[in-house]
């Protein structure tokens, strides 16, 4: 029962990345991303306030004096040490008094364009998935109960923008793999859930291990 639910917990998350609405692009493009509601994080969790204040104290066209005339204020859910928070990143923005250019420090890179995960939740939630085989529906119960309120439909679409940023490491290690002259292979079967059937079928988990020039050494 146990295998039948995580192969059912599969399927949904293949259906759900599958559907266009739910897939803005990873590249955060202002003229091409679609304007989603913002929705807020709970305030009752920890926070963070990261200033990233521009490079230059003066005007970086004239050299003229900064005066303040607001900020911009996005946040994020992080993880620092199986604890949830929220991080907070500002970023001030100043007109130059002899010119009138607006100065503002550049965003920092987002693990999910328009997302709400750094790369430490994301990390964290893919690892719980796939290395300790903890069901989306799941990871969102023991979500909730630290405060985090978050849809499992979300964890499905952040998985695919997981797979989409570690697919260079996965194509590097295929092409080292195809130039070994040795390759150990581990097949293991394991039942797989027939949809719509009520039933399982025989399914086989495979697993690649190339070995360097050094004994020893090798990846998976």
């Amino acid at each position: 029962m146990g295998q039948m639910l995580l192969e059912l917990e599969d399927l949904e998350t293949d259906f759900a990345a599958s559907v266009p609405d739910f897939e803005p692009p990873i590249v955060a493009d202002t003229d091409k991303v679609r304007v989603l509601p913002v929705r807020k994080l709970n305030p009752n969790l920890p926070r963070k306030r990261i200033v990233r204040e521009p490079s230059c104290a003066c005007c970086p066209g004239c050299g003229g004096d900064l005066r303040a005339m607001g900020e911009d204020s996005e946040e994020m859910l992080d993880l620092v040490a199986q604890a949830w928070q929220v991080m907070e990143t500002v970023r001030p923005k100043y007109s130059c008094r002899t010119c009138d250019k607006i100065i503002q420090a550049p965003a920092p890179v987002k693990a999910i364009a328009r997302g709400k995960l750094s790369y430490a939740a994301l990390a964290h939630i893919m690892m719980a998935k796939w290395g300790y085989h903890l069901p989306f529906y799941r990871q969102v119960q023991m979500m909730a109960a630290k405060g985090v309120d978050i849809e499992r439909s979300t964890l499905a679409r952040s998985a695919g923008y997981a797979a989409a940023l570690l697919d260079p490491i996965y194509s590097r290690l295929r092409e080292i793999g195809r130039t070994r002259t040795k390759i150990h292979t581990d097949d293991t079967r394991l039942p797989i859930l027939a949809p719509g059937t009520g039933t399982t079928h025989k399914g086989a988990l495979w697993v690649y291990v190339a070995h360097f020039a050094k004994a020893g050494q090798g990846f998976r």
